[in-house]
């Protein structure tokens, strides 16, 4: 009986590193589109994205209950101390997650945001306001947003570590779509419990100055925020059933051995053989060795083993006992002129944070403001805090079931939209152009935007500005946003993969903190203001200057179009369109070893041109 195997599974006792690594990442590029990592990863990230955005959905339901006449910007402060504490989680969680690994950091976020999203939801001014109800939200949103920040790179760096070369885009795009999708969640959240509290207590009937009122309103949004808890817990029982990270167990621990079993046990992989064929040039990776039944099988030559090993893009990894001494950092970052990669990665994601929280997207006033078809004429003082200026006279109930749907279309949709039109494209774009020319389309996006909002705001041609935000909601996901996380994740070596993820991430936040901080001294939600046109004018030379970023130091993560497509998510998808990830392996030498690489995709374009592809 004659039995076809892939001859590099010879023996998979391997006695090098370099060996384990080539079979475990042969194993994983094997395994195609991941689905219990992506739902390990999505879960969560889901989650944290319900959390950060069910803020939008409360604000007005605590105004209107806590400080009803107080219009100081509380609301802002909440926000700010979110996100503070989400820039710290992603510093240390990243660090922590490079320092000690991946599996014994994940899910302990998600019970970080358990703890807050439970004590959010109880908070009390206490008997006759002897506690402060701000300084106890204020004190948990700070560890819901740890939590939301510990999520970023931890998520980025599982989903990266685990997936398939080619399909490793795509499962990172797919676990971003959660934050659209949370975000939806949280406004819809918000209208049933709307829709089933409120009206079954009589809230569209009371009167705002109802005591009644009140204490339906404090019930909404404690809903709102306790159901933050339910996806969180069942994202914790997913993340038990993946093992440690084989490629930090192997270039961290350097421990081989533990990684490729963990690997093979993980997949269940139950040996090395496969089923019969009748010609070798229709296997991967170069099937074609021969055994007769109860022989074992004979080891390919040495001279072909390094020809597969070069196939599989394999490259010897030096150990590196101590990645975080002050001298292994001078090396990476300073030396090799990594540093310019880390600064492409963060200073892209803080100009696009910079505009994304800028637009207003975490205040419902500020999507009022967009959908007002008339000029109002009040007194800002006046209105009050829990009330939209451009929907002055309605109750709270009404003011709630707008937002929500505003929300939903102005926010949510185009953002969703977005998100799933890059799911099915990532693998035919370059990622590093994609994310120049988005960031330039998003700079003339934002210049007509501002542009149309003057003549536009406040008359029956409102609707244009919407659409537009809508466009630029979409363009967000459909570019930087997504690739902002994507990228981090791809370009740099294991040791220093959620470092850097986090770094970036963080300095991300930290923009989101500069404007949201910024914004109340703009005054955008006068009604009589116009500077929210001139702020979205602002943002469109921001938006060049992170194409520029972009283009001078984030360098390329992929090959030359149709190099290498083997296949894609299992051999779904083939042809010359594909446009080739880089292994991480490759991408690992960073940028002092990137003349190598560029001489390695020179030889490969060549070799597709010829017509040699998939030759060994």
């Amino acid at each position: 009986m004659r039995v076809w195997i892939n001859p590099t599974d010879v023996g998979r006792h391997h006695t090098t590193n370099d060996d384990k690594r080539e079979q475990i990442c042969r194993d994983i590029d094997n395994n195609g589109f991941d689905w219990q990592v992506w739902a390990v990863a999505a879960s969560g990230f889901f989650t944290d994205s319900y959390n950060l955005f069910a803020t939008n959905v409360i604000l007005p339901c605590l105004a209107f209950v806590y400080w009803p006449d107080d219009n100081s910007g509380r609301e802002g402060k909440i926000n700010i101390i979110t996100l503070v504490g989400s820039c710290l989680g992603q510093l240390i969680f990243g660090f922590l997650a490079d320092r000690y690994g991946r599996r014994k950091l994940y899910g302990f976020e998600l019970i970080v945001v358990i703890f807050g999203t439970l004590g959010v939801a109880q908070s009390s001014a206490g008997y006759n306001d002897s506690m402060s109800i701000l300084s106890w939200m204020m004190f948990w949103r700070f560890f819901v947003g740890v939590g939301i920040g510990a999520e970023y790179p931890l998520s980025a760096v599982i989903t990266a570590e685990f997936a398939a070369r080619q399909s490793r885009a795509r499962m990172m795009a797919a676990v971003f779509i959660m934050q659209p999708i949370g975000q939806l969640m949280a406004s819809l959240v918000g209208l049933i419990v709307l829709l089933t509290v409120g009206r079954a207590g009589g809230l569209h009937l009371m009167q705002d100055d109802d005591e009644a009122a009140k204490k339906i309103v404090d019930s909404i949004w404690r809903w709102v925020i306790g159901v933050g808890a339910i996806p969180a817990l069942i994202a914790i029982g997913f993340r038990l059933t993946i093992p440690e990270s084989p490629r930090y167990t192997l270039d961290v621990d350097q421990d081989g051995a533990r990684a490729l079993r963990d690997t093979e046990q993980y997949l269940r992989q139950p040996g090395a053989s496969f089923p019969t064929a009748d010609d070798d040039s229709s296997r991967p990776n170069g099937l074609a060795a021969v055994a007769p039944s109860g022989t074992a099988p004979t080891p390919p030559p040495p001279g072909r083993r390094r020809r597969i090993r070069r196939r599989l893009n394999i490259h010897h990894l030096p150990t590196h006992p101590n990645p975080f001494s002050y001298a292994e950092l001078k090396r990476y970052f300073w030396t090799e002129g990594n540093y310019r990669t880390l600064a492409g990665t963060a200073l892209t994601w803080f100009l696009l944070d910079l505009a994304f929280y800028g637009l207003g997207i975490n205040n419902p006033r500020t999507i009022a403001r967009l959908w007002s078809s008339k000029r109002v004429e009040v007194v800002e003082e006046l209105i009050p805090s829990w009330a939209n200026p451009a929907d002055v006279g309605i109750g709270i109930y009404e003011t709630l079931r707008l937002d929500g749907v505003r929300a939903i279309i102005t926010d949510a949709a185009g953002s969703l939209v977005g998100s799933a039109v890059l799911i099915k494209a990532i693998n035919y774009v370059p990622r590093r152009a994609w994310l120049v020319w988005s960031f330039a389309g998003m700079g003339v996006l934002f210049a007509v935007i501002g542009g149309s909002y003057f003549r536009a705001v406040d008359t029956d041609l409102h609707a244009l500005v919407i659409t537009l935000y809508v466009l630029v909601q979409l363009l967000f996901n459909l570019g930087p946003n997504t690739l902002t996380f994507i990228l981090p994740a791809e370009l740099f070596p294991t040791r220093y993969r959620a470092t850097c993820h986090g770094i970036s991430a963080s300095l991300g936040k930290l923009g989101s903190i500069v404007v949201v901080a910024f914004l109340p001294s703009l005054h955008i939600n006068d009604p009589h203001s116009r500077h929210l046109g001139y702020l979205l004018i602002a943002f469109a030379p921001l938006m060049g200057i992170g194409a520029l970023v972009a283009w001078a130091w984030i360098p390329e993560v992929q090959g030359p179009r149709g190099s290498a497509a083997k296949g894609v998510d299992g051999g779904k998808e083939r042809g010359r369109w594909v446009v080739s990830s880089l292994s991480l392996e490759e991408l690992a030498v960073g940028l002092g070893g990137r003349g190598k690489l560029r001489g390695r995709l020179g030889r490969r374009r060549r070799n597709v041109e010829g017509g040699e592809n998939g030759r060994v």
